[in-house]
């Protein structure tokens, strides 16, 4: 998709549900998937810049926690994967439309499927993978980032599921009713010269022409039979 004022309110629409999502467990990443099977790729990472800025956000204001500590010390671990796994969904799910053409639901619905989990995946393992390289050391009420880990996967699991069971029914749906009637819309504007608006016709004033028509032309069809017959008369008057 084209940026276009659909896609940049379809765009607007899914950073303000980041604010929402975050607030839910394991749909956190459900706007950034929904935007890399729909959207272009300037518009999927400005979701994924948003959504790491929002949950950067919520480190400062939800209850204090491992992850939300090291977010605060290092925000760039909240913002950078959160891009990179936008892209990465966005890149897999084109990948998989090159390849495997979907053209049935169920094909679409698998090719959406499989980027929104490959997206979500991708977000948990970069997190995760910085987190521990970077503050592995970290300790909040006697636990470790390290010894945090299993608990962030199996998170992470669970919001893989979701993901792959939620996001492509939304994103055949704005597809459908989005994408789709955009190509119409350009059809009806190809189809009016010049972009100008359809000309209507009143359906009376379309009969009184036709009338008017139709007897010009049985006058210009008398005209002829007259002048034959002024020709006959005098033609006679001669002999």
């Amino acid at each position: 998709m084209k940026i276009n004022t659909r896609s940049i309110t379809l765009a607007a629409t899914l950073t303000a549900l980041c604010a929402v999502s975050g607030l839910l467990p394991y749909v956190f990443f459900l706007p950034v998937a929904v935007a890399a099977t729909t959207l272009s790729v300037g518009m999927t990472a400005f979701v994924g810049l948003a959504f790491g800025c929002i949950s950067l956000a919520y480190s400062f204001v939800m209850p204090m926690s491992l992850v939300s500590m090291a977010f605060i010390q290092a925000p760039y671990i909240a913002i950078i994967p959160r891009i990179l796994a936008a892209l990465g969904a966005f890149g897999m799910f084109r990948l998989l439309v090159r390849l495997c053409k979907p053209k049935s639901r169920g094909a679409r619905f698998a090719v959406a499927s499989a980027a929104s989990a490959v997206g979500s995946l991708l977000n948990t393992a970069l997190v995760v993978t910085m987190l521990v390289l970077i503050m592995p050391s970290m300790e909040s009420e006697g636990i470790t980032m390290i010894a945090y880990v299993p608990t962030m996967l199996i998170s992470g699991a669970i919001e893989c599921v979701c993901m792959a069971l939620l996001v492509p029914p939304i994103s055949m749906t704005l597809e459908r009713v989005v994408i789709k009637r955009k190509k119409a819309d350009g059809v009806n504007a190809e189809a009016v010269p010049n972009g100008g608006p359809i000309e209507t016709v009143d359906p009376a004033a379309h009969a009184g022409r036709q009338a008017e028509a139709a007897e010009d032309n049985a006058t210009e069809a008398a005209e002829p039979d007259n002048g034959n017959a002024a020709t006959d008369t005098s033609a006679g008057q001669k002999i």
